[in-house]
């Protein structure tokens, strides 16, 4: 209701009806999600669950062990099209452990149809954003050694995989690709279509391009002097 209030008089009659009726959709997509991510986590063996997780939009989940994902409080999962405009490619976010492999997500942090693949782990830290379509992978899927390609079986036991470490306060703009060995400082800013593959990121920094590269934060004081 109150978010309903706020908007209302942001838009022109009858663009009030539409925000109306969509909020409403929102909410009951939302409850509905929640109540079916929240028994499908069980289900798949997640038994670290924070309070307040909220999901709007499916959640595919492919695990292979008892509890290798791990969510905080307060996590915000959104995959509908209408829940967030910045263009999402795909209806659903997903979780997949493979093997040994491990998600960890802290406290207050929110994502959008995002994809997460570990084989080793992938920690992210506490009240991060995860931008719109964002993939986060820390392995190559494939051998890189073409000889091993030849043999599904030779193939899956030459995965090199190193994990991903985003700590906390971190923002990753829209289809950003984060890439195995990767570390991403806190507060850090990586801009959006970024490809980052294994570096090492000091805290508040701001990383961008392809490959992507980073450079320190301007200081509040700095920015404070531009007209």
């Amino acid at each position: 209701m109150n978010a309903l209030l706020l908007r209302w008089h942001k838009f022109d009659w009858p663009n009030q009806i539409w925000i109306a009726l969509d909020l409403s959709l929102s909410f009951c997509a939302t409850l509905f999600w929640t109540f079916f991510t929240q028994v499908n986590l069980r289900l798949h063996g997640v038994r670290q669950i924070g309070r307040g997780l909220k999901v709007t939009g499916r959640l595919h989940l492919f695990t292979r062990r008892t509890n290798s994902i791990q969510l905080g409080h307060s996590i915000s999962i959104t995959s509908r099209f209408r829940t967030n405009p910045v263009g999402l490619t795909t209806s659903a976010s997903i979780f997949d452990t493979i093997m040994g492999g491990q998600i960890i997500i802290g406290d207050g942090c929110g994502m959008s149809a995002v994809v997460l693949s570990s084989r080793s782990s992938i920690h992210i830290g506490a009240y991060t954003k995860l931008g719109g379509n964002v993939r986060i992978f820390d392995h190559d899927y494939h051998s890189l050694t073409s000889s091993h390609r030849r043999n599904l079986v030779v193939d899956r036991h030459n995965v090199a995989t190193k994990p991903v470490i985003i700590e906390e306060d971190v923002f990753i703009g829209t289809n950003a690709i984060i890439l195995k060995g990767t570390l991403l400082g806190a507060r850090s800013i990586v801009g959006a279509g970024a490809v980052v593959a294994g570096l090492s990121v000091p805290p508040d920094s701001v990383v961008y391009g392809n490959p992507a590269r980073f450079r320190p934060q301007s200081s509040p004081a700095k920015r404070s002097t531009s007209p």
